[in-house]
């Protein structure tokens, strides 16, 4: 059984899916967010661990290293007898190193070797403040590195939808942190090649068709003008025979005539914008207007077509383009159904849903389930269909459901058992 809804199967493509490319893109900036959050904390944990280590080592064997070189290239020592001290000018006391030289018996100090190291307590102050600062500047930099490699994304994904667009043959390829974005990518890109082809295929499909077509009025226009010119030239043929010649001329007259009309229909066909014009309707009564419609082709067949409906219902649809689309499925039923059994037409209420249900079912040769699946795709018609009972130019079905997609219904066919069944839902 094959399903066909108004939104999701007219739309779906159109829309690209679009809900679900919302899921998508919401999973892979989870994604990328969860990575990235991962990476720079990572990072900056390495780097604190890092920096701690390289802070202990140099405290513990480079630090005072670098303040003995500093005091050494930022003063000199001078020497100075205990009372020179007081007299010296030019030396901050505060910040001055003195080592003893000179000690007399006594134990007193008689010359004191003296160095100011105001530069040398200046540089040491600054030891904390220097290191935060390239804490914070080494943190600055992986972050700008992250933010930078989030911002080449942009670049990367620029970069696959210009070749996307420039080379749709060619699948996409990014980074592993863009795989959610790819696989969409991708799928776009096969659904746009996938529309494409079927597309060029429709076409091709058409373009056939009226070939066939046109091949085929030659034949029934010779015959009605060679039927006629025969009873225009021989004004004296009996009357049985004039009767015979007549009624081959009609015969050929009305099958140049429907082929004509499937040329008008293939010409005219255009699914991109049906008018919907609702109003309230006997459900029965349409029932049997559309039956009535197909009684002559019945009788031909030598099938009848039986209708059931509630009495005193009424539903709000547009009567003309509905009554194309079902009478389409009438049609169909009618070209396959096997002689003495009868075409049901039923209309009714879902119990589940409430919708109304119209459904048309014969019994005949099945439809393969390959078939179901391309069966309301236009200009699609089995194989074989040229020469089998219906013929026509694989359009009744297709516009019966973009009719019915036109109400916001949806349009089924299952076969089964040597029944097969037609059902439109309009909610």
């Amino acid at each position: 059984m094959t399903l066909v809804r108004g939104e999701q199967a007219h739309g779906e493509q159109a829309r690209g899916g679009r809900p679900d490319d919302k899921r998508a893109q919401s999973r892979q900036a989870r994604v990328l967010r969860f990575k990235m959050g991962v990476r720079l904390g990572t990072q900056l944990l390495a780097y604190c661990a890092v920096f701690a280590l390289v802070a202990v080592v140099f405290e513990a064997f480079v630090s005072d290293n670098v303040g003995n070189w500093v005091a050494d290239r930022t003063s000199t020592w001078a020497e100075y007898s205990d009372a020179e001290l007081g007299t010296v000018e030019g030396i901050d006391w505060d910040h001055a190193q003195m080592l003893p030289v000179l000690i007399d018996d006594d134990g007193t100090v008689a010359r004191w070797s003296v160095r100011d190291l105001s530069v040398y307590d200046a540089v040491k102050q600054l030891k904390i403040p220097v290191a935060a600062c390239l804490f914070f500047m080494g943190a600055a930099v992986i972050m700008f590195a992250n933010l930078n490699r989030s911002l080449r994304y942009f670049d990367e994904l620029s970069g696959a939808v210009t070749e996307v667009m420039r080379n749709r043959e060619e699948p996409v390829r990014l980074s592993d942190d863009l795989s959610i974005v790819q696989g969409e990518l991708n799928a776009v890109r096969e659904a746009s090649l996938s529309d494409e082809r079927a597309a060029v295929a429709a076409e091709r499909r058409k373009n056939e068709l009226v070939a066939y077509l046109a091949h085929d009025i030659k034949t029934p226009l010779t015959s009605v003008m060679g039927y006629l010119a025969l009873l225009d030239e021989a004004p004296d043929l009996p009357e049985d025979v004039r009767r015979r010649y007549t009624r081959i001329a009609v015969d050929k007259a009305e099958r140049l005539e429907g082929l004509i009309d499937e040329f008008f229909e293939i010409t005219r066909y255009n699914l991109q914008a049906i008018p919907i014009e609702r109003a309230d309707v006997d459900v029965r009564l349409f029932c049997e207007q559309v039956a009535d419609a197909f009684y002559p082709d019945a009788q031909a067949r030598g099938v009848k077509i039986a209708v059931e409906a509630p009495e005193d219902q009424q539903f709000f649809v547009d009567p003309d383009k509905l009554s194309r689309a079902v009478g389409n499925m009438v049609r169909n039923a009618v070209a396959y159904a096997d002689a003495g059994t009868t075409i049901d037409v039923r209309a009714r209420r879902s119990e589940v849903t409430g919708a109304w249900l119209l459904e048309v079912e014969n019994t005949g040769r099945e439809i393969s389930e390959a078939h179901l699946q391309s069966i309301f795709d236009k200009f699609y018609r089995e194989e074989g269909a040229r020469t089998t009972r219906a013929g026509g130019a694989g359009l009744g079905l297709a516009i019966a459901k973009e009719i019915v997609i036109a109400h916001g219904g949806g349009i089924r066919a299952e076969s089964r058992e040597g029944k097969t069944r037609f059902t439109i839902a309009l909610l």
